[in-house]
């Protein structure tokens, strides 16, 4: 099983274009068990507020959506411990507990953010995929495939 924790624009793109690579994988994480999800506890927060402004979801709607992913929630004491090793290695700090969850759990991170995470490799610390660098990773593993 490959552990992943997942940004929220990641998640927001998955749900905007349900025929996108995002929604594929995370579809993939659902459908084959091969890929487990996980976010830190403000990922919640940000994807509702995020449906809410951008595509005008009502609560009700978010909290039936929601239902059908199954993304793991760790909570701010668990990776409370790494957020400042996360804040050292990320110059965006909204996006440092997704970088503390990463350090926990020692696992990559999934996030579209090119401006904020592509420096986190060179850190030797966190793994950072964007969305076509895990399709490709996942291709080579046989576990997606271009024609999925």
């Amino acid at each position: 099983m490959i552990p992943l924790v997942i940004d929220t624009n990641i998640f927001f793109s998955a749900i905007y274009n349900i025929n996108g690579l995002e929604r594929k994988i995370i579809n993939l994480s659902i459908k084959q068990e091969e890929i487990q999800l996980f976010a830190p506890d403000i990922f919640w927060d940000e994807i509702e507020r995020n449906l809410i402004l951008k595509l005008g979801y009502d609560k009700q709607e978010i909290e039936s959506l929601l239902s059908n992913f199954v993304i793991i929630k760790i909570s701010r004491k668990q990776y409370s411990e790494f957020i400042e090793q996360a804040n050292i290695i990320i110059s965006h700090k909204e996006d440092a507990p997704f970088i503390a969850t990463a350090l926990f759990l020692n696992c990559p991170i999934w996030s579209g953010n090119e401006k904020h995470f592509s420096n986190l490799t060179k850190s030797g610390k966190v793994i950072w995929f964007n969305t076509r660098k895990l399709f490709d990773y996942l291709n080579s593993k046989n576990l997606i495939n271009k024609d999925d």
